[in-house]
């Protein structure tokens, strides 16, 4: 049926209200659907995993007759091929050279998409405006629901799916382009029906149509910002505009929809309201110090911690903090600072001296390059102010690395994303010395292995590979050259390598046990954890039992 500009009297206005009011509420309302069927997945995953343990069931050893028999029977069978549909789920969409998300991110959101699209069109007749108005407040309806998946401390769906903020991120990305295509839709049809009557130029002058206008052009300067190629020229850019765009947008639409649906942009100022309340009480200063690794792009922040805080930053190995210089620390009074929230993860807590440590590299942004400033301006011993907020992190959820769901484990890590591994790797070593965990650490130059300890250099399950000054050159370096060129007296030659080949590491590893359970861990440059995916890949596809996890700070 053909849509139509009609007239309504009173009594059919108020019913098309209360089929948009009715649409609204479903349409945000049936996002609990898909949640509450992945919570009682691992609720019912969880029921069984305690009911075998509490009935004693046998836990066959790796590489016994009755593991092998078990994989090669249907049941075995199945599982294998659940577990390739899983990885499939979670590999990379690459398109004209840019990577698009995972491919269970966009079949979800294509899936989500289509849903409020039904709705949109569902019970409208052929009244055209019916529609127009529809594709809008279906849209405002999700607007609680991304602000919710955007929130850092409060954050239900973190907590349910053992998640982090950061991860849950790429849900909030899919769902802001959802969003963003129904009004586009909205927008389309309010101008073709101004246009189709004739009264374009008189709207633009009134108030409602002009905020409306102008809340699409926001939300699309939004989406235009938040474009990869822009987040990685300027993050800062992005990250301003989407603040400041999204609390205008909520402001702007309460005005414009003042028929209904004003309590779909009052509810996540009060879930942001909340959230940014929290974090604020629950960030704290300490004094710290900052330095230049020599010969690096590195640089170490030392901060002292009241015995009392402690415990708060060691609970959990490989969690990170964000990192602020408050007023009273900067160089300048730049209005960018009040923006600077910059993650970097807890390589060490000392318990004894109190002293957190942060290593990380200097990039073009204001945070790491005043921090450079003060290392270079100030004497070592000498302290400043910073603020730190967190932990964060998925690492508070991890399964147990060091217990017996794994038989083995490959750590990696590229860089600074040792400050995620290597406590890691520390934590494993300790709790079971036994553990059969290997841990590859790629880096540019020797000295940007220098800050870590020198034990960890020493141990035969810590390959260090030197991709920098080894790779040019074309030949190994001893580490004793390498160690000259940084002015440390610790020397291992068997631990310096080239390029490491990930393909051959990751065959060696999975090799050793064909039914072994494994997990993977990376932390690293994009391209890094990406090759290193595809090698696992393809041992996930014969279907291996992998775990994966890939820690980054990329939105």
């Amino acid at each position: 049926m053909g849509y139509e500009f009609i007239t309504l009297d009173d009594a059919q206005r108020q019913a098309r209200r209360e089929s948009l009011d009715r649409h609204a509420a479903i349409a945000q309302f049936s996002a609990a659907v898909p949640i509450a069927v992945i919570l009682l997945y691992r609720l019912g995953s969880w029921l069984a995993t305690r009911s075998s343990t509490q009935r004693g069931a046998y836990s066959a050893v790796p590489g016994s007759p009755v593991l092998k028999q078990r994989r090669l029977s249907s049941a075995g069978s199945w599982t294998s091929t659940f577990r390739a549909i899983g990885w499939w789920f979670g590999d990379d969409i690459v398109f004209l050279g840019q990577n698009w998300g995972k491919r269970d991110q966009m079949i979800a959101g294509a899936g989500w998409f289509l849903w409020l699209v039904f709705l949109c069109f569902n019970d409208t007749g052929n009244d055209y405006l019916h529609l127009t108005k529809r594709f809008g407040i279906v849209a405002l309806s999700q607007f609680p629901l991304q602000f919710i998946l955007s929130m850092k401390n409060i954050n239900p769906f973190a907590y349910a799916f053992g998640s982090s903020h950061e991860h849950l991120n790429r849900w909030h990305r899919t769902l802001g382009w959802v969003i963003y295509f129904l009004l586009c839709a909205h927008a389309s049809l309010y101008l073709n029906f101004y246009v189709q009557q004739g009264i374009l130029a008189e709207r633009l002058t009134k108030l409602v149509p002009v905020l409306g206008l102008s809340s699409f052009i926001g939300i699309t300067l939004m989406s235009v910002t938040a474009l990869k190629f822009i987040r990685d020229y300027s993050y800062r850019v992005f990250f301003i505009i989407h603040l400041i765009g999204a609390l205008s947008l909520c402001g702007a639409i309460y005005f414009h929809s003042h028929h209904s649906g004003r309590q779909y942009v009052i509810e996540p100022l009060i879930f942001f309201g909340v959230d940014f309340v929290k974090r604020k009480i629950e960030t704290l200063s300490f004094p710290s110090t900052v330095e230049l690794i020599p010969g690096t792009s590195l640089i170490k922040i030392v901060s002292s911690l009241p015995s009392k805080n402690i415990n708060r930053f060691r609970k959990y190995n490989g969690m990170h903090v964000y990192l602020t210089i408050p007023p009273g620390s900067r160089r300048s009074s730049f209005l960018i600072f009040e923006f600077a929230y910059n993650p970097f993860t807890i390589a060490s807590v000392e318990e004894e001296s109190g002293d957190l440590v942060l290593v990380a590299r200097r990039q073009n942004g204001p945070m790491t390059g005043a921090l450079a400033q003060f290392a270079d301006e100030k004497p070592t011993d000498t302290k400043i102010s910073l603020c730190m907020e967190g932990p964060y992190g998925s690492a508070a959820r991890f399964p147990n690395l060091a217990g017996p769901e794994f038989d083995r484990i490959l750590l990696v890590a590229g860089g600074v994303g040792s400050t995620f591994i290597l406590p890691l790797y520390r934590l494993i070593i300790s709790e079971n010395p036994a553990a059969r965990v290997q841990l590859v650490w790629a880096v540019r130059a020797a000295g940007d292995a220098t800050w870590a300890d020198p034990a960890i250099l020493d141990d035969e399950n810590v390959h260090l590979y030197i991709t920098g000054d080894a790779a040019a050159s074309g030949s190994e370096m001893t580490l004793r050259e390498a160690v000259e060129l940084t002015d440390r007296s610790h020397t291992n030659p068997r631990q310096i390598r080239k390029r490491p080949d990930l393909r051959k590491l990751v065959d060696d590893f999975f090799k050793q046990g064909v039914e072994d359970r494994v997990a993977v861990l990376v932390c690293g440059p994009d391209a890094m954890a990406r090759e290193l995916r595809a090698h696992v890949g393809v041992w996930a596809k014969k279907g291996r039992d992998i775990w994966w996890h890939n820690e980054g700070f990329t939105w």
